[in-house]
């Protein structure tokens, strides 16, 4: 009786805790036919006896980069699936059954090298304090291209879901096992659209249940090839145990090939001939067509290269600058305008946030009409420190975040005009769905200039800070996971992280210490004022220039010491002319002024 009034308990509490639709979803039209085969490999407890160890997962991935089958994203999966978007003839989705220590030593190190997307199942276990993979380490295999999916709450056995149809407890069962768990990880990870179901059991009440609280999509442990008419709620999954099974899941032709795939799967793979993946995160459709060349290709010659104006000292390292226009000055002559932007587009409403990419174009030309130095991290850092000279008047730029407009709007302009800027990133943000930035973007941008620097885990908020002890150990693993780890994570996905940028510029005497015993070299504030040799590394003011107060710019570039905002309007309109002359395609999209009207007939 007991155990009966314990889950009746729990029905009503998740009935009102919980926003679950009350109804079935009305029912989708089919989506159009596909050609695209996918095979779906599920993997276990790596490592495990009867289970694939860190060299045998090794191959498999490896084998996956050359074979000609590509591993595709979750989400482009589910697109695929519900006719959004296309996928090759073939196809390959890694998932994770398993999300323990091994997924996180074994799995993640290697899938992370070789850039595969791939879907981790987790269960109530994860946000124990005692679990080998909590929750903070699921946010770094998160900003590394893992999905998250939910494997219910306690994996029970057939037999329990069984008796809990019998007993007429079937729904109390499905509300905690799947309901649950699905609000739980995506208050966590923002996302849970996938479920695994536990020991592969699934009855007949099972999958309308997971479309009416939210799921796009399931998966069993029956081997098969999934084909876009399949049941999405009934998925195959290919469970991968040893070199056979996988060559079995990727055999999408004759028994006969069983045989070429298992030799080739042993023979070693050069890392040089692992074919790049496509970035397929995004949930834009697969145009099989050759792309056109893109805006920021179009302007590639403008910026300057390692072997013109930008160099680095090591291969690892930072941009720097190997010449100036501007004559060189005494380090004490020297002040730096700090910028800093987030967001652009000419078509969407501009806010505090948001800047129209035509006025940023203009802002990059006046910085050359005014005759000002734009200079990367490294020639900032090394100035600061005392190691170079810099021209008298300089112009460092920074973009925060990471939103995917700074790759389509602002990058094409830096490029443009050949200046070099610093990405501050927060790793939860990148390549996620939505308006963020994929790797690939970021590298390609990091390539031709960009400095990359740390903008913490998760972008906290002050609030979350404040509601504990600053002495507390509570607060000090917090700062390892904003301040410290977030630069290991950007050093590894990237080659070099050495500065820090605080969310809303929002710090404390203890960040600040922290930063400074930390690989950080630098750390930058919003606080409004020209850098000179007097400044604290660890609190760098820097201008944020919003889109909605043109005033902000005026201000910070601005060297004249004169009181009032410098320059002039007439100043920044001749920028806006030669913006406009220099580089168009910043100027395209902008709404239109409407049309003056006539004047009303006199009575």
């Amino acid at each position: 009786m007991v155990p009966r009034m314990i889950h009746r308990l729990l029905l009503l509490l998740c009935c009102l805790c919980l926003p679950l639709a009350a109804a079935e979803p009305a029912a989708s039209p089919p989506p159009p036919p596909s050609k695209s085969v996918v095979s779906v490999l599920g993997y276990g407890h790596l490592g495990r006896e009867g289970q694939p160890d860190a060299a045998a997962f090794r191959r498999h991935m490896q084998y996956l980069r050359r074979c000609g089958v590509p591993p595709v994203s979750p989400q482009r999966f589910f697109d695929w699936l519900e006719g959004k978007a296309e996928l090759p003839q073939h196809a390959v989705l890694v998932t994770l059954d398993e999300a323990d220590a091994a997924a996180y030593d074994i799995a993640l190190p290697i899938l992370r090298e070789l850039g595969i997307p791939f879907l981790i199942f987790v269960d109530d276990s994860n946000f124990r304090a005692d679990s080998p993979l909590p929750v903070e380490r699921l946010r770094e295999m998160q900003a590394c291209g893992a999905s998250i999916g939910a494997h219910s709450a306690t994996r029970p056995a057939d037999y329990a879901w069984q008796f809990a149809a019998l007993s007429g407890e079937q729904e109390v069962m499905q509300i905690a096992e799947m309901a649950a768990p699905a609000e739980q990880l995506r208050r966590a990870f923002g996302q849970c659209v996938a479920f695994s179901y536990p020991h592969g059991y699934c009855d007949n009440d099972m999958p309308a249940a997971l479309r009416r609280y939210g799921y796009r999509a399931a998966f069993t442990c029956t081997s098969g090839k999934v084909l876009r008419q399949a049941d999405p709620y009934r998925l195959h999954r290919n469970m991968v145990r040893d070199d056979l099974s996988l060559a079995r899941a990727l055999n999408f032709g004759s028994e006969a090939r069983l045989a070429d795939i298992l030799r080739q799967m042993s023979e070693p793979a050069a890392p040089a001939s692992l074919p790049a993946l496509p970035d397929d995160d995004s949930a834009e459709e697969i145009d099989e067509t050759p792309a056109p060349e893109s805006p920021a290709a179009a302007t590639a010659e403008a910026l300057p290269t390692a072997g013109r104006a930008l160099t680095k000292r090591q291969p690892n390292g930072d941009w720097v600058t190997a010449h100036f226009d501007a004559p060189l000055v005494p380090r004490e002559q020297t002040r730096v305008a700090v910028l800093g932007y987030h967001n652009f587009s000419n078509t969407k409403k501009a806010t505090e946030m948001r800047m129209r990419t035509a006025e940023f174009c203009t802002q990059m030309q006046y910085i050359r009409e005014a005759g000002l130095s734009p200079i990367t991290m490294e020639d900032f850092l090394e100035w600061l420190c005392g190691e170079r000279q810099l021209p008298e008047r300089c112009v460092l730029i920074t973009i925060d975040d990471g939103w995917k407009s700074v790759y389509t709007d602002a990058f094409p302009v830096l490029r443009a005009y050949g200046y070099p800027f610093t990405l501050f990133l927060y790793t939860r943000y990148i390549q996620v769905q939505g308006d963020s930035m994929t790797r690939e973007q970021i590298r390609e941008m990091a390539a031709a200039g960009a400095t990359i620097g740390s903008h913490s885990s998760n972008h906290l908020y002050p609030k979350s800070w404040k509601r504990l002890g600053q002495d507390t150990p509570a607060y000090a693993a917090q700062m390892q996971t904003e301040l410290l780890d977030s630069g290991t994570k950007l050093r590894d996905l990237f080659g070099n992280c050495s500065t820090y940028c605080y969310p809303g510029g929002y710090n404390t005497p203890p960040m600040v210490e922290c930063l400074q015993h930390s690989d950080y070299r630098a750390a930058f504030t919003v606080l409004e004022a020209k850098v000179t040799v007097g400044e604290n590394p660890y609190l760098v003011h820097r201008y944020m220039v919003f889109g909605t107060d043109s005033k902000i710019f005026r201000r910070a570039v601005n060297f004249d010491g004169e009181p009032g905002i410098k320059p002039t309007e007439a100043g920044i309109a001749a920028a806006e002319a030669g913006a406009r002359a220099f580089f168009p395609q910043a100027f395209e999209g902008l709404p239109q002024p409407p049309a003056p009207q006539p004047p009303a007939p006199q009575p």
